[in-house]
Formats: structure tokens, sequence, C-alpha cells
């Protein structure tokens, strides 16, 4: 029996996590489009797509910046500071 509920199943963190990464692959997507089309109109369309659709992927980060849940990638260790 399905009850009605105000709070959401699942958490903000984990629906702006899967949008990003919805709209990563639609970038990828079009770039794809792009690569294949041997017209430069039909690329130009993917290129302009690819771009719009980056504010939202850009928007997203922001947003989990903002509430501290995205995580700082992995960095290559500073060479200089091993020496001292």
């Amino acid at each position: 029996m399905v009850r009605p509920s105000m709070e959401s199943p699942f958490s903000d963190k984990l629906m702006v996590y899967h949008k990003i990464d919805m709209f990563s692959m639609k970038i990828r997507e079009c770039a794809n489009g792009a690569s294949l089309s041997a017209r430069k109109d039909v690329a130009a369309l993917f290129a302009k797509c690819q771009l719009e659709v980056s504010l939202y992927v850009e928007d997203g980060a922001n947003i989990m910046i903002d509430h501290g849940w995205l995580e700082q990638p992995p960095e290559a260790i500073d060479r200089d500071q091993l020496h001292t």
C-alpha cells in the first residue's frame, strides 16, 4: 500500500550527484556525436549543447560545494616538500 509522505526517500546529496552524473553523460554524448558528424553545422549544434549542459553541471557542482558535499580529489605529492 502506498502512503503519502512529506519526506523524500532519497537524500538531496544523492539526487544532486546523480543529476550531475547524468548531465556529464550528456556532455560525453554530445562530444561523441560531434566527433562522428561530417557536417560542420551539426557539429556546431553539438558544441552549443555541450556549452549549455556544462553550465548545469557547474551549477550542480557549486550546490555541492556550498553544502560541503563535494570532496576534494586526491592530489599529487609535492616532491619539493619531501626533501625538507
